[in-house]
């Protein structure tokens, strides 16, 4: 019942107006007579409107008291009512109303002392033996019950003000609130979607490579098992280790991605020999070399080296023909290690299929020289790591003529390396 009154602010107002009126108008109907109804009425009319328009409210109050002073001799119960429609007027959203609600509460003190001691004389001492005793009276009566009315009147209106006041501060906690909790929001998208995209990228480098050299070994074991059973045996062992790196790589991912302990830490460029034995087995043409000093990089580093080393083998095993030539050269230099990675591709197809190669053909509208000029997770995945790392990376086809692709990636020396 009361959610359902909490819907209805407006029969909710008639309905103090009515129980207002119900109420004072029998007292005062009892106490002075029929003729002080018309000023109940008005002061519960006024009372109604506390919520929905208290100048309003306030004027008619006014009309009521003005009714008063000039059809009734003295006071009434109904004058109570004053201070409801003063203790709204201090919760107006408009300054002039608030401030015409306290001027109201001092004129109203001096208007009642007017009509109460000056003019009635209701509340003046009976036994004054002289003029002047009697002018003393009025003044000093005058001035107590305007104050004490004023004085009355202006409390209800400054509980009214501490009322908005802490109104407006729970109103401004609750935006407060709010606006903080859009902002968790927003930042637990955004999170969300840099897991989502660590997961896809970590995924890609970790299983695309296995897979790569899986269906190359499957293909020449396929023709192989005829023709040179040995060679298909050795193709299938092959593709044996390559199945369980991918699952270690997978096993590793997954202990990270959820926090364990246990994990074995991250690959590196101690981990190369590897990914170089696992192409030139599935038949790349991987041509290597090493020049400078290694120094130590950080974890994220030596993950990226790894990583682009990978993807561009990777890469030229999917994408380039049948003898495709790999050179792969790593450069030590004083403040960073550089990648540098050519194919030279066949005109034969590749392992992937030509809506594969179709994904990532040239991306015509880049014109940086360190974007990326083909489109796919593996490039993209590339340019990531290195950014995060500080580095750049450019991966494009070759400009000198030759038929193949190009990355270099330069990786900057962590500031905690020693030189």
């Amino acid at each position: 019942m009361w959610t359902s009154l909490e819907r209805r602010p407006v029969v909710v107002d008639v309905l103090v107006g009515v129980v207002v009126l119900l109420f004072f108008g029998a007292l005062d109907v009892s106490r002075t007579g029929w003729a002080t109804l018309p000023v109940d009425a008005l002061y519960a009319i006024a009372i109604g409107f506390r919520r929905r328009n208290q100048g309003l409210g306030l004027a008619i109050a006014w009309v009521g008291a003005i009714t008063q002073l000039l059809i009734l001799p003295s006071y009434i119960n109904g004058n109570v009512v004053v201070a409801g429609v003063i203790f709204a007027t201090s919760l107006a959203q408009q300054p002039v109303v608030r401030r015409l609600g306290l001027a109201s509460a001092i004129a109203g003190g001096i208007i009642a002392s007017v009509k109460l001691v000056l003019i009635t004389g209701a509340f003046l001492p009976r036994d004054s033996t002289s003029w002047g005793q009697e002018a003393i009276s009025r003044i000093l009566y005058f001035v107590g019950i305007a104050g004490i009315i004023a004085a009355s009147l202006a409390v209800f209106w400054l509980l009214g003000a501490v009322a908005r006041v802490r109104r407006a501060y729970v109103t401004e906690r609750v935006e407060r609130l709010e606006r903080e909790q859009e902002l968790l929001r927003a930042e637990l998208r955004v999170a969300q979607e840099t897991e989502r995209t660590r997961i896809t990228r970590e995924m890609h480098d970790a299983i695309g490579h296995a897979l790569a050299v899986i269906i190359a070994q499957s293909d020449g074991a396929r023709y192989a098992v005829a023709k040179n059973p040995g060679a298909a045996t050795e193709a299938l062992g092959v593709i044996n280790r390559s199945a369980r790196d991918a699952l270690d790589d997978v096993s590793e991912l997954l202990s990270v991605l959820k926090g364990a302990e246990d994990h074995q830490g991250t690959l590196g460029v101690a981990d190369l020999a590897g990914v170089l034995d696992s192409m030139r087995s599935a038949g790349l043409d991987v041509q290597f070399t090493e020049t400078g000093e290694a120094f130590a990089l950080s974890t994220a580093g030596d993950l990226a080296v790894f990583r682009v080393v990978q993807e561009s083998l990777t890469n030229a095993l999917k994408h380039g023909g049948p003898g495709t030539r790999v050179d792969l050269g790593i450069a030590w230099r004083a403040r960073e290690v550089v990648v540098d990675s050519c194919t030279v591709e066949s005109d034969g197809p590749g392992l992937v299929e030509p809506k594969d190669t179709a994904a990532i053909e040239l991306s015509g509208s880049d014109t940086d020289v360190d974007a990326p000029t083909r489109t796919g997770y593996g490039i993209a995945g590339m340019h990531e790591r290195i950014r995060l790392v500080g580095g750049s990376v450019v991966a494009r086809p070759r400009t000198d003529g030759v038929h193949g692709f190009a990355v270099v990636a330069r990786i900057p020396r962590s500031q905690g390396a020693s030189e």
